[in-house]
């Protein structure tokens, strides 16, 4: 059990993030973000559907059978920029009868190209929709059978958890303002995991230390702009961050392998890359004190079948869910969006070395540009170093002991970190390399572990992160003309 002294500790650290990111989120938490989409997705499980018709809909006067505060979420939307992020299906009916599931690739272009015809099960169709569909489908009045269905293109768990709320507050329900407790949580979880680690033997900090690594996670790294702005990309990354953190405390010492399980199933749940991080139980168990052990199979049979049950049902769950809107096990509609990142799937995947430069980058390159002329600073929208973001981030370079979890940790880190690297997006926009949240908790208990001294000068490298992203937390959003 935790002493006393350090759940005081870690309830003023709660109490005292989320004051600080309500603070800086300011107009902010005052309604829902124009972004909410999970608000949407869990309305859809309670209708008991997988798509949604709000993309089709337009702002005005409510309609009888509109949950609460719908129309004006959707004008909130327009507001923003429209729909942002949702993907989208096309079912076209031929004259023959036969129907059509897929989309256009190349929606922009013209000639052929541009009546390509791409459907789910890989097929491709010359369609020229004026002349080929047929015109007698029902609810469509005379019109071409062409539909277009609108599916939530993340992970369910956060709508999961906005269920209950949406079910009393509708879209009403304030996403900003569970996105901040939710990071007020997380500042608490941190603590009392470097508490853990202390208690266990893995690292010899002692509470002020861990309340200082707290504080620069919370308010000196890309956390801080992220917990600040409540809308669906920013939220999952921060309810992530809470199942993560959750999950480390119960796979510490192979202790609860069960509830290690659950916890990363659900964080896979809401973040698919968290999946990754089964390699933080995995090294232990295979690698305990850091080295392999004769003579444990029926350890490693029993706790490694505890640990992946829930993480099979849950898997399993989520492959059901993608299967049942899109065909496909693995697909969870990213590959179905539109715009730029339509362009880039299509021609390169969602995953792919292509994008490796640019991901490496915005992660360990980018740095602000100092300008002579108002405002004097331009921020890139593909993020800021983590160098530069968390300069104490730079210690793990040089550990004053290698603690044997380290490898588990540092393992995780690679895994975890390797869909970012080749995903098809930087984090764009952004103010900080925000993806790094999916295993930032891991690159904090080796700093723990790593054992060098938080002296006065690494002391001033966390208040320097925390004027920086202090400023992220200000400006991004708001003052567009320092990015570009």
């Amino acid at each position: 059990m935790p002493k006393a002294s350090s759940i005081r500790t870690a309830l003023t650290l709660f109490a005292f993030v989320c004051v600080s990111y309500g603070l800086l989120a300011w107009d902010r938490v005052l309604e829902p973000s124009p972004q909410f989409h999970f608000v949407d997705l869990a309305h859809s499980f309670m209708r008991g559907e997988l798509h949604t018709e709000t993309p089709k809909q337009r702002a005005g006067a409510s309609e009888a059978d509109d949950p609460r505060a719908y129309r004006e979420a959707i004008a909130r939307s327009r507001r923003a920029g429209g729909w942002n992020d949702w993907a989208a299906l096309r079912t076209l009916t031929m004259q023959d009868g036969t129907k059509l599931t897929g989309r256009f690739p190349w929606p922009d272009s013209s000639g052929e190209r541009a009546k390509t015809f791409h459907t789910l099960d890989g097929e491709s169709w010359q369609v020229d929709v004026r002349k080929d569909l047929r015109k007698d489908c029902e609810g469509l009045a005379g019109k071409r059978c062409d539909e277009t269905t609108y599916y939530v293109s993340f992970p369910p768990g956060p709508a999961l958890v906005m269920l209950p709320f949406a079910s009393i507050w509708g879209y009403d329900t304030n996403d900003v303002l569970i996105t901040i407790i939710f990071g007020g949580l997380n500042a608490l979880l941190l603590f009392m995991l470097l508490e853990l680690l202390a208690a266990r033997g893995h690292s010899t900090r002692q509470r002020e230390d861990n309340v200082w690594l707290s504080v620069m996670f919370a308010l000196g790294s890309v956390a801080f702009f992220v917990s600040v702005r409540g809308e669906v990309w920013f939220t999952a990354l921060v309810m992530g961050v809470t199942f993560n953190l959750a999950f480390m405390l119960a796979a510490l010492d192979l202790k609860r392998p069960m509830l290690a399980g659950l916890l990363l199933g659900l964080g896979m749940a809401t973040r698919t890359p968290l999946a990754f991080c089964f390699v933080f139980f995995a090294w232990q168990l295979f690698f305990p004190g850091g080295r392999w052990q004769r003579h444990r199979w029926s350890e490693i049979f029993k706790k490694g079948s505890l640990f992946a049950l829930p993480i099979l049902v849950v898997g399993i769950s989520l492959m059901v869910y993608n299967h049942a809107r899109f065909g496909q096990a693995f697909e969870f509609g990213h590959s179905l969006l539109g715009g730029g990142a339509g362009a880039r799937i299509r021609d390169h995947g969602l995953f792919n070395t292509w994008y490796l430069n640019g991901n490496l980058a915005a992660a360990f390159v980018n740095l602000p540009r100092l300008m002579p002329d108002a405002p004097y600073i331009n921020i890139s929208k593909h993020g800021l170093s983590l160098l530069f973001t968390t300069p104490a981030l730079l210690l793990l370079a040089r550990p004053r002991v290698h603690a044997p979890l380290g490898r588990a940790l540092w393992a995780t880190v690679f895994a975890a970190a390797l869909p970012g690297f080749l995903y098809q997006n930087t984090g764009w926009e952004q103010f900080g390399y925000r993806f790094a949240m999916d295993y930032f908790p891991y690159l904090v208990c080796l700093l723990a572990c790593g054992g060098r001294a938080l002296t006065p000068r690494v002391k001033a490298l966390i208040v320097f992160g925390v004027v920086v992203n202090l400023f992220g937390a200000i400006t991004f959003g708001r003052f567009d003309a320092l990015y570009y």
